[in-house]
Parts: structure tokens; C-alpha cells; sequence
């Protein structure tokens, strides 16, 4: 039996400090559940997060119907998104740059980088999703050494789970969107051929705005 996804609108932390936008991310109620659970588990995120942690905490209670705020607008808390297509891929040694809010570049590097990709349609908005788990992910610092990434993380908190370059996002995040669902179909056609895979989503949740 197919599990069932739903987006979740958060603040994107991503986003410039003097501004606000949301940001999508894709996960099983197990998945979501285990977000919430982490949220829980730390007193000063208990606190800083009490208004959505009562929403989800209502929602599992029962009541389907909820909106929460996310930059400064009423949005719905949970929408089903309807799985349309899957696929894998890994990339052993892989070395690329990644560009953050400022256009700022980071040169990368992981031993492996194992993601799951899924096509999804949500509120009639197609796009294709993507959960990484790194193996010794690096970045080069300013003094030209390579270090490993997850010490330190920026991005919304709990997305992003391990440490010592060790890392995978929890729920998913957009890799890629869509206008309609033939430009989604010919995506997963061509995926095959050409793995076009795109990690910034998920390095936004590590870097987060800097």
C-alpha cells in the first residue's frame, strides 16, 4: 500500500534576515511526526515553536481543517500531495559548487550522496522532491580547507539530522516544479536518461541565509 504524503508550509530560513517567504517541504505523517517529536524534545524550541507544535498536536487529535501563519499569511497545515512518480540515484565522489540567498558560491565535496526523488502533485502544482543522505559532506572554507558540514546548522531547525558530514534532510524538499502534469511526466521520462539532480533545497537547510 502506497504511503500517504502531504506538504508542509514553513518559514524558510533561507530567506534574506529583513525578509519572509515560506518554503515546502514533503513527508509521511511518520516523518512529520518525528519533526514535531525533536521540536518537542528541546525546551527553548518547545517554547519558540508552542504555536505550531499546538497545531500539529490538534491535528493529530482530530482536526483536519487548521491554518497556521507562515510569513505573516494564514496557510493551510497539512495538504495531502498525491505521489505521481519515484526514483533513485547515488553519486560516489561527487565535487560541485552550491550558490546560497547571496549568489555567494561554496565549492562541495561528499564521498556518496544517496537520494530518493518523488514526482508529486499538490493543490494541482506539480514537482519533483528530493531526500539526500550524504556521506562525509564537505565545504571549503574561507582559508581554502575543506571541513565537514553539521555542527553547525541554519536552516529550519530539525530538517536536517546527523552530524560530522554525516547528513540527510528529513522531510523532502522541491528539487524542481512544474507547470502542468505533462512537463512532470516528460521530467520523469527524461530523469532516466538524465539524472539532473539538484541539492540546493536541502544545503539551504544547512547554510541558511549566509
Amino acid at each position: 500500500m502506497n504511503k500517504q504524503y502531504y506538504r508542509l508550509l514553513l518559514d524558510d530560513y533561507s530567506a534574506a534576515s529583513f525578509t519572509s517567504f515560506d518554503k515546502s517541504y514533503f513527508g509521511t505523517l511518520e516523518q512529520i511526526d518525528s519533526l514535531f517529536f525533536e521540536h518537542k524534545a528541546d525546551g527553548k524550541l518547545r517554547e519558540q515553536l508552542a504555536e505550531i507544535i499546538s497545531i500539529y498536536d490538534r491535528y493529530i487529535a482530530g482536526e483536519k481543517k487548521l491554518t497556521h501563519n507562515v510569513a505573516y499569511r494564514e496557510v493551510p497545515f497539512l495538504e495531502p500531495a498525491k505521489v505521481i512518480g519515484t526514483d533513485t540515484s547515488v553519486l560516489a565522489d561527487h565535487v560541485w559548487q552550491h550558490f546560497n540567498t547571496w549568489n555567494d558560491p561554496y565549492q562541495l565535496k561528499c564521498a556518496k550522496a544517496e537520494s530518493k526523488h518523488i514526482w508529486f502533485c499538490c493543490n494541482r502544482k506539480y514537482s519533483r522532491c528530493i531526500q539526500t543522505k550524504f556521506t562525509d559532506l564537505q565545504y571549503e572554507s574561507y582559508i581554502g580547507k575543506y571541513e565537514k558540514l553539521g555542527e553547525m546548522l541554519f536552516g529550519y531547525p530539525n530538517q536536517i539530522i546527523g552530524d560530522n558530514g554525516n547528513l540527510v534532510n528529513r522531510l523532502f524538499v522541491i528539487e524542481k516544479t512544474f507547470k502542468n502534469r505533462a512537463e512532470a511526466m516528460e521530467d520523469m521520462a527524461q530523469f532516466q536518461k538524465n539524472k539532473d539532480i539538484n541539492f540546493a533545497e536541502i544545503l539551504n537547510d544547512i547554510f541558511g541565509d549566509g
